[in-house]
């Protein structure tokens, strides 16, 4: 009997430890028997202004599979059938085979097996994505692509490792910006065009469009024309050379060097017997300016007049986040012909950058401060006083009357109270001197008596009309007239809580949508070009709260 129950208490034994044992495995193998490795560190989001995404690291999970392994622990044939569905004949002879890229580790195992993931490495590595549309590629550029832009100027300063970085642009003054600088563009069968938008009082850029390969608006130049004006006036305001009643008496043209052939002459329809300070900037006096330059020189030396404007910005980068920005062409005194500053006072001779001209510009908004431009939204910039408050409170009031009554008087648009200075370059051909074409210019600030931005407009050889204040001012005009009046009209379907399919939508009402049922700005990312969405990330019906970032892939036709 005692034997009977020994036997009995044996088997119980081994029974509970027969089903312990299973149960140890089945726990084991319920454990992840893979490891998910980090192949490349994330690069710092970066936001706009206003937190929303311009690029930014999305998680990839590439899985490998180890063959190697498989046929060294016997298993191959154990498995080959299971394998044959993931894996070619051929690659099966490798040591290690790529299953593909997978958005999420839910992904990786709903598509493949845990048998195969027991034998496979994951890497988790990141997909830049980058908000495309409206020229800001050619703002950002693109790491370990391009060497132009934000992003390689962040990484070439040891920037790009933080976890995000918020920049100064405002996508939706950007769009804006975009938009009515290509439709100018078109409208004129132009070459391209570049618009800046700047915060007057912080240097801070909000909009930088570019419509040509490359960003203009640090990487090009032009010849200001009459933009550069009203920086003459104000040189010989400071400094008591003329006052603000001055009245000059003019002739058709002028000849500022007697000894050299050389003659300044009004714009054809623009001739003047007698005018004061205020109505030869409004109506843009070649011969008034080269009169108020003969007493600048008459007053200071050519290397004084130089330092002055160097001060300004002229010739020199204005160190702003962006990779390859260029200096512009301003040559010293030493290599000045007796024409030169003549030349200067109409704005040729000179090159100056797209963000040069409306740095200097805004030292006539920003109560005479030069302050130096920023792409870092939480940058502070230091200033500096060129001119006294009162010489730029006095040039600001001509250049509102300018808006009314002078050369940009067609931009004018009720409501909108913008202040500025009109320029017509013609285009230099190099070898040949100056050609039949032109730029045409615009550099101003709005509201006109507490200025908020400042912003440069210059479109490339219109072909229809060329002067400033037919073609770069309205640009400006129209830009903020939409900034205040930007609304959405009509209500869409929508089902609360869910992702709604955008495709074949405009952007425009994709947007309302997505801001309708509560779906963050910030994680919108826009790319491509184009009226419509084509394609968008993720598809209709995920849910809201499970979505980390939202994709509108932008073309011309619809699907």
């Amino acid at each position: 009997m005692a034997r009977i129950r020994l036997t009995f208490l044996v088997i119980i034994i081994l029974y509970v430890f027969i089903i312990s044992y299973v149960l140890f495995l089945n726990v084991e193998n319920s454990k992840s028997s893979y490891v998910i490795n980090e192949k490349n560190k994330k690069t710092a989001t970066l936001l706009d202004s206003k937190g929303r995404i311009i690029a930014i690291d999305k998680p990839i999970y590439e899985v490998w599979l180890d063959l190697k392994t498989i046929r060294k622990r016997g298993k191959m044939d154990k498995m080959k059938m299971l394998l044959s569905r993931y894996v070619s004949e051929k690659d099966l002879q490798r040591d290690f085979v790529d299953l593909g890229q997978y958005e999420d580790m839910l992904e990786v195992k709903t598509y493949i097996p845990a048998e195969i993931l027991k034998y496979s490495r994951i890497y988790k590595t990141y997909q830049r994505i980058y908000n495309t549309s409206y020229g800001m590629r050619k703002n950002i550029g693109e790491i370990n692509k391009t060497e132009y832009g934000i992003e390689p100027y962040l990484k070439n300063n040891n920037m790009i490792n933080k976890s995000e970085i918020k920049l100064t642009i405002d996508l939706k003054m950007q769009r804006i910006a975009y938009e009515e600088l290509s439709k100018t563009i078109k409208e004129q069968d132009a070459v391209g065009g570049t618009v800046i938008i700047m915060e007057t009082k912080t240097g801070k850029i909000r909009a930088v469009a570019s419509n040509y390969p490359y960003n203009m608006a640090f990487m090009g130049y032009v010849e200001p024309g009459s933009t550069m004006k009203p920086i003459i006036y104000s040189i010989a305001l400071e400094e008591n050379i003329i006052s603000p009643y001055q009245k000059f008496n003019l002739k058709p043209r002028i000849k500022p060097v007697p000894d050299v052939n050389f003659t300044i002459s009004e714009v054809e329809g623009h001739y003047f017997n007698s005018v004061d300070v205020k109505d030869a900037i409004a109506y843009s006096s070649n011969v008034a300016v080269t009169m108020v330059m003969k007493k600048i020189l008459e007053n200071y030396s050519e290397e004084w007049l130089y330092d002055k404007l160097k001060r300004m910005g002229l010739g020199e980068k204005t160190g702003v986040e962006f990779s390859k920005e260029i200096s512009g062409v301003f040559m010293p005194p030493d290599k000045w012909y007796k024409i030169t500053p003549y030349q200067i006072a109409i704005g040729q001779g000179i090159g100056v950058t797209p963000i040069q001209l409306v740095s200097i510009f805004n030292i006539l908004a920003n109560e005479g401060k030069y302050i130096k431009p920023t792409f870092l939204e939480n940058k502070k910039g230091k200033d500096i006083q060129i001119f006294s408050p009162e010489t730029a409170d006095l040039m600001k009031d001509w250049l509102r009357y300018t808006m009314v009554k002078g050369t940009a008087r067609k931009a004018y648009k009720p409501g909108v109270l913008i202040a500025g200075k009109t320029g017509t370059a013609q285009k230099a051909e190099a070898g040949k001197g100056y050609s039949e074409k032109y730029y045409s210019l615009f550099v101003g600030f709005y509201p006109a008596s507490k200025p908020k931005y400042t912003i440069v407009s210059i479109v490339d050889d219109p072909k229809h009309e060329y002067y400033g204040g037919e073609v770069a001012a309205p640009i400006a005009t129209n830009i903020f007239y939409r900034l205040e009046n930007f609304k959405y009209n009509n209500k869409p379907e929508i089902v609360e809580g869910y992702i709604p399919n955008l495709v074949n939508k405009s952007l425009y009402e994709a947007l309302f949508e997505l801001e309708t049922i509560g779906v963050d700005s910030r994680k919108i990312v826009i790319k491509g070009n184009g009226r419509y969405i084509i394609s968008q990330y993720p598809k209709e019906a995920k849910k809201i709260e499970d979505t980390d970032i939202v994709i509108l892939y932008l073309g011309d036709e619809k699907q």
